[in-house]
C-alpha cells in the first residue's frame, strides 16, 4: 500500500480507505483482512520512521490505523507494556506447572533451563535498581579467605 508523505501523528487512515486501497474488504474474509492490517501496520511503521526520523506508534482501532500523538502514546505504550509483563508473568505460572516426570531427559532440562532464564528476566523486572558504587583513591582488593592464615 502507497502512503501520503505527509502523514502526521495524531492522524488515521480509516478502515474504508485501507479497503479501496488494498481490494480487499473486512466483511468478506474477516481473518485476511486482520493479517493484512498487521502487515500494514509494519509497512506505516517503517515509513513514517523514514519520514520522521523515529518511530512512531500505530494502533489499529475498529479496522482503522490511527498514528498517536506522543500525548496519546505516552499513555498508550505503558499500558500495552503491563499488558506485556502480565502475559509474561501468566505464561510463567502455565510453565511452573508442567509435569517434568512426563518430558525426556532432554526436555527436562530445557525445560528447567527455560524455567531459570525467565525466572532471571521476571525477577530483573521486579528488582529494585542497584545502587551507584563510590569510587575510592586507592583499588579494593577482595578478601577471599578473611579470617584464615
Amino acid at each position: 500500500m502507497k502512503f501520503n508523505d505527509k502523514l502526521q501523528p495524531g492522524q488515521s487512515i480509516t478502515q474504508a480507505e485501507i479497503e479501496s486501497a488494498t481490494g480487499q474488504i473486512e466483511s468478506t474474509d474477516p481473518q485476511a483482512y486482520a493479517l493484512m492490517l498487521l502487515q500494514i501496520r509494519g509497512q506505516l511503521i517503517t515509513h513514517l520512521k523514514r519520514i520522521h526520523g523515529r518511530e512512531l506508534t500505530v494502533r489499529i482501532v475498529k479496522g482503522d490505523l490511527h498514528i498517536l500523538d506522543d500525548r496519546e502514546a505516552a499513555d498508550y505504550n505503558p499500558k500495552r507494556y503491563a499488558q506485556g509483563l502480565r502475559i509474561a508473568r501468566r505464561a510463567h505460572r502455565r510453565l511452573m506447572a508442567v509435569d517434568v516426570s512426563k518430558l525426556t531427559p532432554q526436555e527436562r532440562e530445557q525445560h528447567t533451563r527455560t524455567v531459570c532464564r525467565q525466572a532471571s528476566a521476571l525477577s530483573s523486572l521486579r528488582a529494585k535498581p542497584a545502587e551507584a558504587v563510590v569510587a575510592t583513591d586507592r583499588p579494593v582488593t577482595p578478601k577471599l579467605m578473611a579470617g584464615r592464615k
